[in-house]
């Protein structure tokens, strides 16, 4: 069975971001270990931490816009019929766009900004957390083309 390219990004993407979860997880354990058994404590790991979180945060939205599964108020999507609630999926898909490309341009502002500032921690730009804004505002962007011509080519009374 051949993957399409967004099941493959959402595959990708999931991938990526577990085992950065799971890398968060761990690296929070190990840090309330050796502070409370040992009395040791690596002042890095808050920072990369935030880094981490940042980054699972942002590529799990973009998830979600691409499954169309992210938060909204679909009591009046409900009631409508089918053909109508595809055009004002549509709407929503369009709607979005602009708000995506804010990310976007904020995202890119934002993030050249904080090249120029380190963590407190480590010698490593901010901006490299700040990043997951314009790339996952990309994503954004290209899954909600991928719906709305998803929404306009699907067959009438489905969904």
């Amino acid at each position: 069975m051949k993957k399409s390219l967004n099941e493959t990004l959402y595959s990708i993407i999931g991938i990526l971001s577990g085992t950065m979860f799971l890398l968060l997880f761990l690296l929070n354990i190990l840090r309330i270990v050796m502070r409370y058994i040992w009395g040791i404590s690596w002042i890095w790991i808050p920072d990369f931490s935030r880094f981490l979180f940042i980054w699972i945060v942002f590529l799990g939205a973009a998830v979600l816009v691409g499954k169309n599964e992210h938060m909204l108020m679909d009591f009046f999507l409900g009631k409508m019929k089918p053909s109508r609630r595809r055009i004002m999926e549509i709407i929503i898909q369009i709607g979005q766009i602009p708000l995506f490309g804010v990310m976007l341009m904020s995202g890119i502002k934002i993030t050249r900004v904080r090249m120029r500032i380190p963590f407190d921690t480590w010698d490593f730009p901010t901006g490299w957390a700040y990043l997951a804004v314009p790339a996952c505002a990309v994503l954004m962007i290209y899954f909600s083309l991928s719906n709305i011509f998803n929404f306009a080519t699907q067959e009438r009374g489905t969904r």
